[in-house]
């Protein structure tokens, strides 16, 4: 499992960075507004198409290292609660939210929180015509120990996507086999492992974007605490803030989560 989530990762990454970089500026800057279409032209045009790839190599070794820790960490709690005499069968829903809850939450503490503390640092700078900041310099300015700036929030919002993922992912891939007829111990089609994994990453955005709006302010520079970053940030834009970047961010995981679903299931299988 570690090595399909590895390799899962790295393939959703080069198809889902423009996205992840649209959501980013959309949270953090106000004056690329509210707009996926206007923030991705004002993008274009000061960068041309690199703009959209800015940070590429730490998301892309975030992409990797993320999958890779949370598909493998869920495999380890579920065998864990197997092992235990528990049939999860019994309430699949249920353990697939704390398992998957349980693996987020070591994704996020162990690999996202550096990596997405370097992505946002350097994403920031996308459309805005300034030069995108060196990783030496960050590690000069912030140390080791600032790339786990905005931890909690990475955490809370880890934790939940990983857990709705696998809840709903597990419930969706139930409901095409009973409407197909296809037996627990046959492997599901390819398009309904993707279907299962985009809609659970669909539901889990539009559940957590407001700690996510949160993560990339903190992570950005803010300083503070998770509440008051929130309460300054709807001060200034207004409670619509909340929702921002949600337009790029739905699309982004729901293609990030069905082409992983796909891949790590496909090799599983093998």
């Amino acid at each position: 499992r570690f090595l399909a989530g590895a390799a899962a990762g790295g393939m959703d990454s080069a198809f889902t960075m423009p996205f992840d970089t649209i959501k980013t500026q959309m949270q953090l800057n106000k004056q690329m507004g509210t707009s996926m279409v206007g923030c991705t032209r004002q993008i274009l045009v000061t960068d041309g198409v690199a703009g959209f790839y800015k940070g590429y190599v730490p998301f892309a070794v975030m992409a990797m290292g993320k999958a890779s820790v949370r598909w493998g960490t869920f495999g380890v709690l579920t065998s864990l609660i197997d092992s235990l005499g528990v049939d999860r069968k019994k309430n699949a829903m249920f353990w697939n939210l704390m398992c998957g809850m349980g693996a987020g939450t070591c994704e996020a503490l162990v690999w996202t929180s550096p990596n997405e503390r370097l992505k946002v640092l350097r994403q920031r700078s996308a459309g805005l015509g300034i030069q995108t900041t060196p990783y030496v310099e960050i590690y000069r300015v912030h140390g080791i120990t600032g790339l786990w700036v905005g931890a909690l929030p990475t955490a809370m919002r880890s934790a939940s996507n990983a857990g709705i993922r696998f809840a709903v992912a597990g419930h969706v891939k139930d409901f095409f086999r009973w409407l197909s007829g296809t037996p627990s111990d046959k492997p599901l089609p390819m398009y309904a492992n993707f279907m299962a994994g985009g809609t659970g990453g669909a539901i889990s955005v539009i559940c957590n974007n407001p700690i996510d709006v949160v993560k990339t302010k903190m992570q950005a520079g803010y300083k503070g605490s998770i509440v008051g970053c929130m309460r300054d940030i709807v001060r200034e834009r207004g409670m619509i803030a909340l929702a921002a970047g949600i337009s790029a961010r739905v699309p982004q995981i729901f293609l990030s989560q069905a082409i992983q679903f796909c891949v790590v299931d496909t090799l599983l299988a093998t």
